[in-house]
């Protein structure tokens, strides 16, 4: 499998995001466990299962959204993955705003591509880390995103309105890659 990466995101592109199944199943979640001090995390089940999509085209026009760049990881001639990223010049971050891969191509590099374009982005913006927000229930990113060199950097138990102020937002950071390696 070639995953192709575009970077301008048009109207061709909005059409191939549109196709691209943003939807994950979590039978865990990331339960957080306060201490006098700090938290930890622990995995517990679920049931039933935690199903969620997340709708990227709501509010995207042809002047996009607010953010620098878009990124969109085809693969066998379909959307494979998508990833918008702004830089905040304040604090030197690297934000990814969205992230996803369609489960047919999760485990099969989409996201690491995907992150080394926000790294080479990075990288020409002198940005000192990559930082995103993910949820609790979402455990298989937080394992992705792990194992692409992000920890855990915060967390916040009141971000999400109803319906989901039940899930905690996870914050997560990488430092940016040496480009001499």
């Amino acid at each position: 499998m070639e995953i192709r990466i575009r970077t301008v995101l048009g109207n061709f592109e909005i059409d191939l995001l549109r196709r691209l199944d943003t939807g994950f199943t979590a039978t865990a979640v990331l339960q957080v466990v306060g201490g006098t001090d700090g938290f930890t995390l622990r995995e517990v089940p679920v049931s039933p299962p935690v199903r969620k999509r997340y709708d990227l085209t709501e509010g995207v026009t042809e002047g996009g959204r607010p953010w620098d760049l878009y990124a969109l990881a085809i693969a066998d001639d379909q959307p494979a993955g998508f990833m918008a990223t702004t830089y905040q010049r304040w604090n030197g971050r690297q934000v990814v705003n969205e992230l996803h891969v369609a489960p047919a191509y999760r485990r099969r590099g989409a996201a690491r591509e995907l992150i080394g374009i926000a790294q080479v982005t990075a990288r020409e913006n002198a940005a000192r880390e990559i930082w995103l927000e993910t949820q609790n229930v979402n455990v298989a990113a937080v394992r992705a995103y792990r194992r692409l060199g992000f920890t855990l950097t915060g967390i916040d138990t009141t971000r999400y309105p109803p319906p989901y102020a039940d899930e905690v937002a996870l914050f997560m950071s990488a430092a940016v890659a040496d480009r001499t390696r």
